[in-house]
């Protein structure tokens, strides 16, 4: 595998990508597999308002700061990996968004709970909040 890399045009990777066991990746060593699903969304708003996404069937807020993630198309098995992050734009120097999955994912959807971290509290505390940006990708 050949990957061109250039000051001005960027990385070019091929544009091989072989199947393999359900898997979406490329060739070469090591291999780079794609993500499966993976949206940006507002949750401050119920159902919430998707910015932008693919996989993803529908988000709907359970609760202050919990989710739960809806695949269009199932994943193989519940053992895929989330990755996310959420920013809270209104204290964007002071409190930290913390993303986290909870209870047990399933093929068909996963649970997010979005918290801030408030470092000036006098001691870290805290709480489950509706975020306006939220993000993650699936991995499997």
């Amino acid at each position: 595998m050949t990957i061109t890399i250039d000051g001005g045009a960027g990385i070019t990777f091929p544009d091989t990508v072989q199947q393999t066991n359900g898997m979406t990746m490329t060739g070469g060593n090591p291999r780079y597999y794609a993500a499966r699903a993976w949206g940006v969304f507002d949750g401050t708003v119920n159902p919430c308002t998707v910015l932008a996404a693919s996989n993803i069937a529908s988000i709907t807020r359970t609760a202050t700061g919990l989710y739960t993630v809806n695949f269009t198309t199932p994943m193989p098995d519940s053992l895929y990996t989330v990755v996310g992050s959420a920013r809270d734009t209104n204290n964007p120097d002071t409190k930290a968004a913390i993303f986290t999955i909870y209870g047990a994912p399933t093929t068909s959807s996963f649970g997010v709970r979005v918290g801030l971290l408030d470092a000036n509290a006098g001691s870290p505390s805290t709480s489950t909040v509706n975020l306006a940006f939220i993000t993650f990708a699936v991995f499997r």
